[in-house]
């Protein structure tokens, strides 16, 4: 993979997909997906992944870097889970359950992650939260810190 061939992602740092299944499912809202897409996610220091949320399960793996912080909250909750992916801390992947509001922030300099998404991303199922959504407020009103994960 050349640093060069990732485009820029809606939510913060860059991507490429690099695999989406041929094999179909259909999700319980009688949407067709692929199986699983995976994709290459980079971050560089001082950029994060925005709070945003897809309708799927997602799998976040360490590839290179020190690591990364990754945040999970379900909407309505008091807290949010903050799990750290690195060497350091023996944890190399983590899960996203469906329907998650998810962010993350480089622990170094840059990390690169891939993430598998099962039923298959496809960008209509992806939300984004945005500054003037109420969930936004909810948000920082857990964390105000959690804002810089807000656009």
């Amino acid at each position: 993979m050349k640093p060069d061939s990732l485009i820029d992602h809606p939510e913060g740092g860059k991507f490429l997909q690099v695999f989406k299944s041929s094999s179909k499912v259909t999700r319980e809202d009688g949407q067709k997906r692929s199986a699983l897409t995976h994709i290459y996610f980079s971050l560089q220091k001082d950029e994060v992944s925005r709070f945003h949320r897809v309708e799927s399960d997602e799998v976040w793996n360490l590839y290179r870097g020190e690591g990364l912080y990754l945040y999970i909250w379900t909407e309505g909750d008091s807290c949010l889970q903050r799990t750290e992916i690195s060497a350091e801390n023996n944890t190399f992947c983590h899960v996203v359950p469906a329907g998650a509001w998810q962010a993350a922030e480089p622990i170094g300099s840059s990390v690169l992650v891939g993430c598998s998404v099962g039923p298959g991303f496809e960008f209509s199922d992806f939300n984004l939260i945005k500054v003037d959504d109420p969930v936004a407020k909810q948000l920082c009103e857990i964390d105000s810190c959690l804002s810089r994960f807000i656009r």
